[in-house]
């Protein structure tokens, strides 16, 4: 008998996974930093969830705005969730300084300026339910058909299929700033 056949496999239940459709409204911290660092920083503080903690992205958009946001997580609140997310992108803003802008006379360092801290402490976003279906189904790789033609519908379609943060690249094969878990991938992965 080999040594391995003695050993007994246990199977591990899987987490409960919830998930959570979002969208987050930006808050004042964003007006200090020019919009390609804010999205950036978002976009690697949803990459910053390490492998023991269940956080699996199936859809994202960051505009100059808002955070869109489908995940798959074990955290049962939206709350408990944003907190996570708003933890990590005070993390990387202390860690990354940038210049500010040039909006209060001056340009200083954020490592030397402890109001702008005070200006970027929690809540960094505000939180609304994601409740427009077209711009579910773009983000998360689905086609949208309409039996007639929809101007807004065309306009997030092409905003979309430019957009730089945004899931839709993933979805059409190519690698985009967050990594995204498809719902085919997660379900390969938990079998």
């Amino acid at each position: 008998m080999k040594k391995d056949e003695n050993i007994k496999k246990v199977a591990v239940a899987a987490p409960q996974l919830h998930r959570h459709k979002v969208t987050l409204k930006i808050g004042n911290w964003k007006k200090y930093f020019d919009s390609n660092y804010v999205n950036t920083i978002i976009a690697m503080a949803l990459n910053d969830f390490d492998d023991k903690i269940f956080f699996f992205i199936n859809g994202y958009l960051i505009t100059s705005q808002n955070l869109y946001l489908i995940v798959q997580t074990t955290e049962k609140s939206v709350d408990e969730m944003v907190s996570k997310i708003e933890a990590k992108i005070i993390h990387l803003l202390k860690t990354n300084p940038q210049k500010l802008k040039e909006n209060r006379g001056e340009i200083s360092f954020i490592a030397d300026d402890e109001s702008l801290f005070y200006a970027a402490r929690k809540p960094l976003f505000k939180i609304y339910p994601l409740e427009n279906d077209h711009l579910i189904k773009l983000i998360t790789g689905r086609k949208v058909k309409l039996p007639y033609f929809d101007q807004n519908l065309e306009s997030l379609k092409t905003m979309i299929q430019n957009h730089p943060f945004c899931s839709a690249i993933h979805y059409l094969g190519g690698i985009g700033p967050v990594k995204v878990t498809s719902f085919k991938d997660q379900i390969d992965s938990e079998e």
